[in-house]
């Protein structure tokens, strides 16, 4: 590809910040979604899983679109997937119509996003993609300070429910109409060129200790996912509900969580320039268990606020950590190893509003912040079992390290 890496590259991550904008206002409009559709909030949040299942749905298509179609071409169709789906949920009055249009956007922003991906994968190589994929990953978490902000400002001032989404679909829109001046990278097969790996002659055959590994990197990745986007949905309104915050300031805790994690992405990727990434990676799990216990034991909301802070700042990094050394765990290291993780967030982060709405409808709202904890502790265990076996692995069939794709 000739050119400038620089635009291809913004719309990359402008992929990334349309998926962060859709998911992370989803505590914030819960309330006021139930409130239009004369549903109770465990009842509502059932659209988030809807949008979950259509990133999922995103992520499988993207397995085989860039096969048959140019990425601008993925782009577009995507993303007029996602306008038709913000159309209808800004017109309809009722829930059942309302879930298959979020499932619209869901569904327009993973392909999207997966595009995006593609973009830093053809664009960059070696340590250059691992920044690009850090650069996503800190717009990522802007996004999820920015527009959450926006949309609690935004429902405070009585706009419908469904601004956020409006707000989102407008970045979505000058996406496409740059990608008309902008000189996008090649898809197609597997080609033998710099920025395709050329796999081992032969390659030797998993072990059953790798198998193993791979499959509770998976599982700790579903549940991280889990715990993060319950506390994300929920916490809103434990603090309106429980701690008698007012609804902006409520809807700010989303930004708390976010905002403080780009600062701890940069934070982490110096780290991991001088320190073993697993060392890290336990870090991050440790503190995630910990911030979420706290989080749940206290009843001061000004201490609730500091808490997201550090839990934002110290545990975001663990996703691409996770992405990172799971996908070191098979020989010569098969693309559809990443795609399995990321199918696994997906997974997680649709199953979570599902399951903490009926959490809270049985044992009520503050459940769901021990539902947080127990997913997180759980992805301790998990991924502490599975680098005990990776080190058993590798003590048995020694192997050089694959690098680390972020």
């Amino acid at each position: 590809m000739t050119g400038s890496k620089i635009p291809p590259t913004a719309i990359a991550i402008a992929t990334y910040v349309i998926v962060s904008g859709i998911f992370e206002q989803s505590g914030i409009i819960l309330q006021p979604a139930a409130a239009y559709f004369h549903t109770s909030v465990t009842d509502t949040a059932v659209l988030f899983s809807y949008v979950s299942a259509g990133n999922v749905s995103g992520i499988l298509v993207s397995l085989f679109a860039f096969n048959v179609a140019t990425i601008r071409t993925v782009l577009l169709l995507a993303y007029a997937c996602m306008f038709a789906g913000v159309a209808a949920v800004a017109l309809t009055h009722a829930l059942p119509i309302a879930c298959v249009a979020v499932y619209l956007i869901g569904l327009g922003v993973g392909t999207g996003l997966s595009a995006g991906a593609v973009i830093l994968a053809k664009l960059y190589v070696d340590r250059a993609r691992a920044v690009a994929f850090l650069s996503t990953d800190c717009a990522f978490s802007a996004a999820g300070f920015v527009v959450p902000a926006l949309v609690a400002a935004a429902i405070a001032a009585h706009w419908p429910w469904q601004s956020g989404y409006v707000i989102v679909a407008i970045i979505a829109a000058a996406a496409c109409v740059a990608i008309f001046f902008i000189e996008l990278p090649h898809t197609g097969r597997a080609k033998r060129d710099a920025n395709v790996s050329i796999a081992p002659a032969a390659p030797r055959s998993a072990s059953r200790e790798e198998r193993a590994t791979v499959a509770l990197f998976a599982l700790g990745i579903f549940l991280y996912l889990t715990g993060q986007t319950t506390f994300t949905i929920w916490a809103p309104t434990v603090l309106h509900d429980l701690l008698g915050v007012d609804t902006l300031r409520a809807g700010e805790i989303v930004s708390s969580f976010f905002g403080p994690s780009s600062l701890g992405l940069v934070t982490a990727a110096v780290l991991v320039s001088r320190i073993e990434p697993r060392f890290v990676l336990v870090f991050a799990l440790v503190m995630g268990a910990a911030s979420t216990l706290l989080l749940s034991l206290t009843a001061d909301a000004q201490a609730f606020f500091v808490m997201t802070f550090a839990f934002g700042f110290t545990t975001t990094c663990m996703f691409k950590l996770m992405i990172s050394i799971g996908s070191e765990q098979l020989p010569s290291m098969p693309p559809a190893l990443v795609t399995f993780l990321l199918f696994c967030s997906g997974l997680g982060s649709t199953a979570a509003p599902l399951i903490s709405a009926q959490i809270v409808r049985g044992a009520g709202l503050h459940a769901s912040l021990w539902l947080s904890f127990a997913c997180y502790a759980a992805t301790l265990m998990t991924i502490g079992g599975a680098l005990v076996l990776e080190r058993s692995a590798r003590l048995g069939a020694p192997r050089p390290r694959t690098a680390a794709v972020s």
